[in-house]
């Protein structure tokens, strides 16, 4: 991604919009002769229009309209300035894992399961995304929850980090926690956990699968 670049239209963006004052965009105001032909055409003299609307303050309508639409031509383009400032921005993808269900030792509940977790960087920070899922309800009194695990040598679990619990239907994206390196704790987890107080792991994996850069 460009980012450098984009940071550089946005400054120029904002540098124009800092210097756009109301009076670049006021109409210049026509000369006497216009009006009189006016006021002629209309086939009335000056005062008897003037009863109802000063002949200086017809002459100041144009103005007042033009620094009105000015007005709002300004709110318009800070408008779109500050939707293009802070426009979504995905994010960079740098690692993805298939989960996958294991028959012998995950949760039955899981056996139908599919998902792949993405690891997205962006703004200095990392989430994993859960996409492409097919997931299971857990019941009630129970919740999925996405973890982080920090494989030992053999392949078991030397440490691991909730990163939260997830809707099946929609799972969306978690932040991962400060001071947990992805790198380190590549494998992602899902699980099924009873609201029972308890904030260990419940044992009751339903998918699992290593992050592999992309």
């Amino acid at each position: 991604m460009n980012n450098n670049r984009d940071r550089r239209t946005d400054a120029e963006l904002e540098a124009m919009l800092r210097d756009l004052e109301a009076s670049d965009l006021e109409l210049l105001e026509p000369p006497d002769d216009v009006w009189e032909g006016i006021e002629s055409a209309a086939g009335g003299p000056e005062e008897d229009l003037g009863a109802a609307v000063p002949l200086e303050s017809r002459r100041r309508i144009p103005r007042l309209v033009a620094l009105g639409i000015a007005a709002v031509l300004v709110v318009v383009v800070a408008g779109l300035a500050a939707l293009w400032l802070t426009r979504d921005d995905p994010g960079e993808v740098v690692a993805a894992a298939s989960l996958v269900h294991d028959p012998e030792t995950f949760d039955e509940l899981g056996a139908q399961a599919q998902a792949r977790a993405e690891l997205v960087f962006d703004n200095d920070r990392h989430s994993i995304v859960i996409v492409d899922a097919a997931l299971p309800s857990p019941g009630a009194g129970a919740d999925l929850e996405v973890w982080l695990i920090l494989p030992d040598a053999a392949g078991g679990v030397a440490n691991l980090v909730s990163l939260g619990v997830i809707d099946p239907t929609d799972p969306g994206s978690l932040a991962v926690p400060a001071g947990y390196d992805p790198d380190a704790y590549f494998v992602v987890d899902i699980s099924i956990e009873p609201r029972d107080g308890d904030a260990a792991h419940s044992g009751r994996t339903i998918l699992r699968g290593p992050l592999s850069d992309v």
